[in-house]
C-alpha cells in the first residue's frame, strides 16, 4: 500500500475483500487506518495468503507472451502473477516504451483481468481502426470525456469513478485518435495531481482504468462500454441508468429527490464562477484552435 501509510478507502478493495474489511472499519468512516488495515490483512491472509485484496489489479495470465515478459519484470511484490499499484504503472510505461500493440489475449474479459476468474470469452465483429487525428476529433474527445465526467457527478455513486474512467476512455476512443485521447487524459491527470490531495496509488489506479478503457476499445470496438466494464462498478451501482443521456439521468434524479435538479444547476453555476475552472475550460476547449 505504499511506504508511507495513508488510510485505505474501502472502495479500493475487491468484492471479495470488501465484506471482510467492513468489519475492521471500527469508526465506520469508510476507510481503514493503519491498525485497522493491519488487523484486516491478518484476517485476509488466513484464507487469501499471497492474493491482493485490491480491486485494481492485473492477472498476468490474461497477457500475450510478449506482454507477459514485461509483466514478469514488474512483478516484484508477494502477489506473484498479479500486478498492483506501482507495478501497474511500470508495466504500462514499459508497454508504451516497447510499443506493444497487443497486450491481452483475445477474448479476455475485464472480470478475468481483475480477478483471474474465468468468464465467457468476449468476441468482436468489428476490427479496430484508429480514428483521424485532427481538431474536430479533439473537440469530440474532450466533449465525450466531459459528458462522462458529468454523468459521474450526476449519479454521485461512491466507488464508481474507476468504472467511469474506463467507460470515458472507451467512448473517447470512438471520437478520435488514440494519440489525442492519451494526450488529453495525461493533461487532465496531471492537473488533478496538482490540485487534489489524494494518495499517489489512487492516481495510478485512475491511470490504469483509463488504460483499460483504451486497450479494451482496441480489442472490442463494437461493445457497450457500460456492460464491458461492469466488473469495475461497485455493488448496487445502476449500470442501466449509466447508459442513459445526461438529460435522462438528471430527470430521473430529480424525480427521486424533490428540487434536486435546481440545486445541482445552482451548484454548477457557482462552480463555474471559479477562476480556476474558467481557466481550465479555456485551456481544454479554446486552446485547441
Amino acid at each position: 500500500m505504499g511506504k508511507e501509510f495513508v488510510n485505505v478507502d474501502l472502495v479500493r478493495l475487491s468484492q471479495t475483500a470488501l465484506p471482510i474489511a467492513r468489519d475492521y472499519d471500527k469508526d465506520k468512516n469508510g476507510t481503514l487506518n493503519k491498525s485497522e488495515y493491519t488487523n484486516f490483512m491478518t484476517e485476509w491472509n488466513k484464507e487469501h495468503k499471497d492474493q491482493s485484496p485490491l480491486l485494481m489489479q492485473l492477472h498476468t495470465k490474461t497477457l500475450t507472451p510478449q506482454a507477459l515478459e514485461l509483466a514478469k519484470k514488474c512483478d516484484i511484490d508477494s502477489y506473484k502473477g498479479v500486478l498492483t499499484e506501482n507495478e501497474l504503472k511500470q508495466f504500462m510505461d514499459l508497454c508504451e516504451k516497447k510499443k506493444i500493440t497487443k497486450i491481452f489475449k483475445s477474448g479476455t474479459s475485464v472480470k478475468t483481468i481483475l480477478t483471474g476468474e474465468s468468464e465467457t470469452e468476449v468476441a468482436s465483429k468489428t476490427a479496430y481502426k484508429n480514428n483521424d487525428d485532427n481538431i474536430l476529433s479533439e473537440v469530440n474527445i474532450r466533449s465525450a470525456l466531459l459528458r462522462n465526467w458529468m454523468k459521474l457527478d450526476l449519479m454521485s455513486f461512491k466507488g464508481s469513478d474507476k468504472f467511469f474512467h474506463a467507460v470515458g476512455n472507451y467512448e473517447a476512443m470512438r471520437s478520435g485518435s488514440e494519440a489525442i485521447v492519451k494526450e488529453v487524459c495525461a493533461g487532465q491527470d496531471e492537473d488533478k495531481r496538482k490540485n487534489t490531495k489524494r494518495p499517489e496509488a489512487d492516481f495510478t489506479e485512475d491511470l490504469y482504468a483509463n488504460w483499460l478503457g483504451r486497450e479494451l476499445y482496441k480489442m472490442y470496438p463494437d461493445k457497450c462500454p457500460q456492460d464491458l466494464f461492469k466488473a469495475l462498478a461497485p455493488t448496487g451501482f445502476d449500470i442501466e441508468t449509466s447508459k442513459k443521456s445526461l438529460y435522462k439521468i438528471g430527470c430521473k434524479k430529480n424525480k427521486e429527490k424533490d428540487n434536486w435538479l435546481s440545486k445541482k444547476v445552482k451548484q454548477y453555476s457557482e462552480y463555474f464562477k471559479l477562476d480556476y475552472v474558467r481557466k481550465r475550460i479555456k485551456e481544454e476547449f479554446f486552446g485547441i484552435f
